[in-house]
């Protein structure tokens, strides 16, 4: 599922780089949207499994590991939560 239609809101941005900025090195001024998970925010795939269990937790979703696969930059996580938050207000 490709979650491209969905746009995340600047709530929704300011929270998943509070969360970001509680793993990586980086502060929470040095992330932006644009910011490359591997090479800006130095993630490994157990820090991106680690990220997304907070995520899930703290927004009440469940990120499909299909999305997750995907991801390269913050927008993309912002992105993803947008759309489970979407999927989840209709359940």
């Amino acid at each position: 599922m490709s979650f491209s239609v969905f746009k995340s809101d600047p709530l929704i941005e300011h929270q998943v780089i509070g969360v970001l900025s509680e793993y990586v090195s980086a502060d929470r001024l040095g992330i932006e949207l644009e910011s490359s998970l591997v090479e800006d925010l130095c993630l490994d795939s157990l820090g991106i499994v680690e990220v997304v269990m907070v995520l899930n937790e703290f927004f009440g979703i469940e990120l499909p590991a299909s999305g997750v696969v995907e991801w390269r930059s913050v927008a993309d996580i912002c992105t993803s939560v947008a759309a489970a938050r979407e999927l989840t207000s209709f359940d």
